[in-house]
């Protein structure tokens, strides 16, 4: 059996046998919010090839990239700009796409957050 909540703040994932007792308490605590499943009702889907991630990568330009990567490595825009030798107002103009990433500065970045430089072009 899987058991899964997902909320805005949590988010808890049971595989294997779930006890009465948890499944009860998560059940109350949960609600709607509770999905349960049998493991063999599991069917595995590559993510990169359904609609929803070719809809959205549509939608994901370079600077998102840097944005979503600066952030995930809890950075300001201030504190990146200086990793890579720019200002903070070049860092916001890149995340909000007013200005273009040099091959030069996605190596640079690419080579910061440990991801391929295609991202970023």
């Amino acid at each position: 059996m899987l058991a899964v909540v997902k909320t805005p703040l949590i988010n808890v994932r049971i595989e294997g046998e779930v006890p009465p007792r948890l499944l009860r308490v998560l059940k109350t605590e949960y609600g709607s919010e509770l999905k349960l499943a049998d493991e063999e009702d599991n069917e595995t889907v590559d993510f990169f090839k359904t609609d929803f991630y070719r809809e959205t990568k549509k939608h994901i330009t370079p600077g998102t990239y840097v944005k979503v990567y600066r952030e995930n490595h809890e950075m300001t825009q201030e504190q990146l700009g200086a990793k890579v030798g720019v200002s903070k107002s070049f860092i916001c103009d890149v995340e909000h796409n007013r200005r273009a990433i040099s091959k030069e500065m996605a190596k640079k970045l690419s080579k910061l957050f440990k991801i391929s430089a295609s991202h970023l072009i």
